[in-house]
């Protein structure tokens, strides 16, 4: 028989080794987040933090033209990857409490560790040459790893196979049919250099080396986290932010300008709520007003915080049948585990007697935020999976009659994904006439258990990397690893960080009178 130990087989066994991971979301319920999300805040993304980055790398490529006039891929990259670490040094020299900076651990472990005055840009960024230990490992850096695609998204950078079959960056030039162009965001940003500071970076860059008395030079000019707000720099970021989601776009049925009217409603929101910038207020009136204002944006946002409870919920179940497993010690019948399971969850009703699942729903009074207050790290399993439940089933009674709405709304928007909240909700109707306990039998077995297999063997594909926080073999389940639930985040407090680049935020998260120039065009 084969015998298979933490991911390894210790008999004989027909096949590779099974490499057990974590993974990110055991359900496959924050897909229909991330699409929503996406599409509310093109442009950016949870791993672009810095609005002058987008600014820096405009130059960067451009610059880099300007100076080889015609370069190869391996060239480029190389110029790309000693430029961000070069900014990487310069921040954790200068601005070391200033986060989201690319490279800054390695950039802090070669200044903790450094011997001389000099730091070799060529030993931490070069990947062409087989060293592998290096700032990044992506090719191209942070930049083709995360922000090209921010900025692909924006219309500010391309890339193609030039005749030598290389892929090459670059910068697109200004049209008509959008307001920020590569090359303007270029300009503007080259327009705060002088001819030194260009001739000295460019200078670092080429012998692959950085003196320590050049960095408080350099900073000045190249530090990532504010923007001028009397600069032309400032004026594009703000026009680039609030331009049409897509500014290639031409057909103007096409057009949506959801990241502008976020932005905007942020602001406005945080203007009534004492000046502090606090989204979680933003999303919360968004859910409670639903459909009423029919603003395209603010429903999106609605459907999202929807299916963050919807994920949730689901996540705590899931969460706490991993810990009723893991106190039993032992693998189990699987029939009988969601019987007993499914038993103690019903017994932490305040109405011990048998009633249908409508009306459970019914009797339920408390509001979306309480029984979220209800977590506690000391909960039983039954405990944590009952607020789960609770939690679902006040979801339907408070949204069961904008479900239709929902599911048309997401379809048009492209949105909809497998596992979002509104078919999960909608098929509670199908049960309002069983017997609650039934009902969360079956959920624990289809929803949760069945659910989270698939969702595990369809990540898993053809590799050898598995997530399953259980294994069920002859109907007998076994524990392999607890998965708390867990929230997605919507880009929100990236977007924090580029306005607070612009000092539109201050340091103590307050707005500021620039808050104006942008809520109010």
């Amino acid at each position: 028989m084969t015998v298979l130990q933490k991911g390894n087989s210790i008999s004989p066994f027909w096949g590779e080794n099974v490499n057990l991971i974590t993974g990110l979301d055991p359900l496959g319920l924050q897909v229909t987040s991330e699409a929503i999300y996406a599409t509310m805040l093109p442009g950016l993304s949870n791993l672009t933090n810095r609005l002058r980055y987008y600014g820096f790398y405009c130059w960067l490529i451009d610059f880099y033209f300007k100076k080889e006039k015609k370069g190869n891929q391996t060239e480029q990259y190389r110029f790309i990857r000693r430029a961000e670490l070069l900014i990487a040094l310069l921040m954790q020299k200068e601005r070391k409490g200033i986060t989201q900076i690319t490279g800054s651990d390695f950039a802090s472990n070669l200044i903790n560790n450094s011997t001389s005055n000099t730091f070799d840009l060529a030993a931490g960024a070069d990947k062409d040459n087989g060293n592998e230990k290096t700032y990044w490992k992506y090719p191209s850096g942070a930049f083709g790893q995360y922000y090209f695609g921010a900025l692909q998204a924006l219309s500010l950078a391309v890339r193609y196979e030039n005749e030598e079959g290389d892929i090459i960056f670059n910068i697109t030039q200004p049209h008509p049919r959008q307001k920020v162009s590569g090359k303007q965001l270029a300009d503007a940003f080259d327009e705060g250099l002088t001819a030194e500071i260009k001739a000295l970076f460019y200078n670092c860059i080429k012998k692959g080396k950085l003196s320590n008395k050049d960095i408080p030079e350099l900073i000045n000019y190249f530090a990532i986290d504010k923007v001028n707000p009397k600069s032309k720099e400032w004026e594009l970021y703000a026009e680039m932010l609030l331009d049409k989601d897509y500014p290639s776009k031409e057909i103007e049925e096409e057009f949506t300008f959801h990241r502008r009217n976020t932005i905007t409603s942020l602001l406005s929101t945080t203007n009534q709520n004492s000046q502090e910038y606090n989204w979680y207020v933003y999303l919360g009136e968004c859910y409670e007003q639903k459909f009423e204002k029919k603003e395209s944006t603010n429903i999106g946002w609605y459907c999202y915080q929807l299916n963050e409870y919807w994920q949730f919920a689901c996540g705590l179940v899931f969460y706490g049948t991993l810990q009723y497993l893991e106190i039993l010690h032992t693998e189990e019948y699987l029939p009988k585990f969601i019987s007993d399971f499914s038993k103690l969850i019903n017994k932490e009703k305040k109405n011990k007697e048998t009633e249908t699942l409508e009306n459970y729903i019914t009797s339920i009074s408390e509001t979306e935020i309480y029984l979220l207050e209800q977590i506690d790290r000391n909960n039983t399993p039954q405990e944590n999976a009952k607020i789960g439940f609770d939690l679902l089933f006040k979801l339907y009674q408070s949204n069961k009659e904008q479900l239709p709405q929902l599911k048309e709304y997401m379809s048009r928007n492209g949105i909809i994904r497998d596992g979002n909240m509104a078919d999960g909700l909608f098929a509670i109707t199908n049960h309002l006439q069983n017997d609650v306990n039934n009902f969360i039998s079956f959920f624990i077995h289809k929803n949760i258990i069945f659910r989270h297999q698939m969702v595990a063997l369809r990540k898993m594909g053809n590799g050898t990397q598995a997530t399953n926080k259980f294994i069920i073999e002859e109907q007998m389940i076994r524990l392999i690893d607890i998965f708390p639930a867990r929230w997605t985040s919507p880009r929100m407090n990236a977007l924090r960080n580029l306005l607070f680049d612009l000092q539109v935020i201050n340091d103590e998260g307050m707005i500021t009178e620039l808050h104006a120039k942008i809520a109010y065009q």
